[in-house]
């Protein structure tokens, strides 16, 4: 069976958008960058807010997030 993440062709240097649960307002999604993706494919590690220095997210540290949670491409919000 197909996992999200290589179903989406996730890899680092992907924008992606993290959406904490279904139906939940877009103020509390997050944009991020994919780092890595772990060895099972269960998770993958996205650098959020590195202080807009996006160019250099290899520089920051990437956080565990279930790749369920994870949408490809940044959500445009001003909260954001």
């Amino acid at each position: 069976m197909e996992t999200n993440v290589r179903r989406l062709k996730m890899k680092p240097g992907d924008k992606v958008c993290y959406i904490p649960f279904d139906g939940c307002s877009k103020h509390l999604y997050e944009n991020g960058i994919v780092k890595s993706v772990d060895k099972l494919d269960h998770f993958i590690f996205v650098v959020y807010k590195c202080n807009n220095d996006w160019e250099n997210y290899k520089n920051y540290t990437g956080v565990s997030t279930p790749i369920t949670k994870i949408k490809l491409g940044w959500v445009e919000n001003e909260n954001i």
